[in-house]
């Protein structure tokens, strides 16, 4: 047994450190764990995305095209764009935030909608979790939390293999202490965030 996934977003979301996260949880639970990150222009806002697979024994952390069993998006158009990376019966958690190209070419089309690039993903993927992580964030008065409640997510999905206690582990090895009580409270939204549909 293998689980690829890919972690999507552009650079200052999250995406490395969710990533680690998760890892970290896959090591707790005794799985062969191997990563790779893809970074682009990520320290300017462009794109960046991880590589993680878990299994008894895995070999490379790259994940063919077609062959992700999850892809979990930080951004609409981020989360379309690696489409083409997810398996026909592969999941998609996309948080339903839409961040425009900073730039744009003279004489282009139009910037999708946030609605067009929902109904691209919903098309493009077997199951979608649509995950409105600014509004769950809100709720515990801090927006830097999206990435924990998109680890929630994660942690929620029927065929994830890893325990809810070793994320929440994970999340107190990786985080400062003054920062753990509330990053559980936006794993735990996460997590209801799927279980509850």
């Amino acid at each position: 047994m293998t689980l690829d996934l890919i972690f999507t977003g552009i650079g200052g979301q999250g995406v490395v450190v969710l990533s680690d996260i998760f890892c970290e949880a896959a090591l707790l639970d005794g799985f062969d764990v191997a990563k790779a990150e893809i970074h682009g222009m990520a320290q300017r806002g462009g794109s960046i995305s991880a590589h993680v697979r878990v299994g008894e024994k895995v070999l490379s952390p790259l994940i063919e095209q077609g062959k992700a069993d999850v892809i979990v998006g930080f951004e609409v158009l981020e989360t379309a764009r690696a489409l083409t990376m997810l398996k026909p019966q592969g999941t998609v958690i996309v948080n339903t935030k839409y961040i425009p190209p900073s730039g744009q070419l003279v004489g282009s089309t139009k910037p999708l909608t946030t609605e067009a690039l929902l109904a691209i993903i919903q098309e493009g993927a077997l199951k979608v979790h649509q995950v409105d992580g600014l509004a769950l964030a809100g709720k515990l008065g801090n927006f830097m939390v999206v990435n924990t409640i998109l680890l929630g997510a994660v942690s929620a999905l029927p065929n994830m293999p890893l325990k809810e206690a070793s994320f929440q582990e994970a999340i107190a090895s990786r985080l400062k202490e003054k920062y753990i009580k509330l990053n559980l409270k936006a794993f735990q939204l996460g997590r209801e965030n799927v279980l509850l549909v």
